[in-house]
């Protein structure tokens, strides 16, 4: 059983902005560096090419308009850094009558600053997302609100890729500590390769996927 996330993100306290109206996308900047460039939701990494992030309102900013609820629709605690498949399927799903209220047990959510949010949800060895067995919220979320088991090809893509990205970068910069041409530098090299080839795969894949 692998973690979700490494580490659960925190929202800053004092942005670095202060817009006003409905330009809570000038955050944008600041929720990518406290979502350490992840989504908040599915923790997909958001350098790879087609990968598209948004601003999302945890509390919706529907049920924010719709029933006067006292909360900033640039109001940085109620934003979060998210992929836009997951902002997507979030839409319209709050569940309860109050914008302090996030769940009852069951339905609804949870947010992903909270590291109540990272006991609900695991890896597989392949990256795929699962709810956890005890939990009737995390089932919900999983299905109904993010559709996680709809999606559990591109998640599992996607988490191989940072996967993969990762351990390029390391391999990189151990082949610039040795000699070109020696026997240690020979080897990385070729392993280098290999997950390149490997990053490669999955990469067209991805492509594959977003132009369905």
């Amino acid at each position: 059983m692998i973690p979700l996330r490494d580490t659960t993100p925190t929202r800053r306290t004092n942005p670095t902005l202060n817009p006003t109206g409905e330009n809570w996308g000038e955050h944008k900047p600041d929720l990518k560096a406290d979502f350490n460039n992840h989504c908040g939701y599915c923790h997909s990494f958001d350098g790879h090419r087609h990968t598209y992030f948004e601003v999302d309102h945890f509390v919706p900013k529907a049920e924010i308009k719709k029933n006067g609820w006292p909360i900033s629709l640039t109001g940085y605690s109620n934003l979060v850094y998210s992929c836009k498949f997951c902002n997507n399927k979030k839409l319209n799903k709050w569940i309860t009558n109050s914008p302090t209220v996030y769940n009852d047990g069951t339905t609804g959510f949870v947010d992903p600053c909270d590291v109540v949010y990272d006991t609900l949800f695991y890896r597989t060895a392949d990256g795929a997302i699962r709810p956890v067995a005890h939990s009737n919220l995390a089932k919900w979320m999983y299905k109904e609100a993010f559709k996680f088991d709809e999606r559990e090809r591109s998640i599992i893509v996607l988490w191989n890729m940072n996967r993969l990205r990762q351990i390029i970068d390391a391999l990189i910069l151990q082949l610039n500590t040795h000699a070109v041409g020696s026997n240690d530098y020979n080897i990385i090299k070729l392993k280098l390769g290999e997950f390149t080839l490997e990053y490669y795969i999955f990469h067209n894949e991805l492509i594959e996927f977003y132009e369905q």
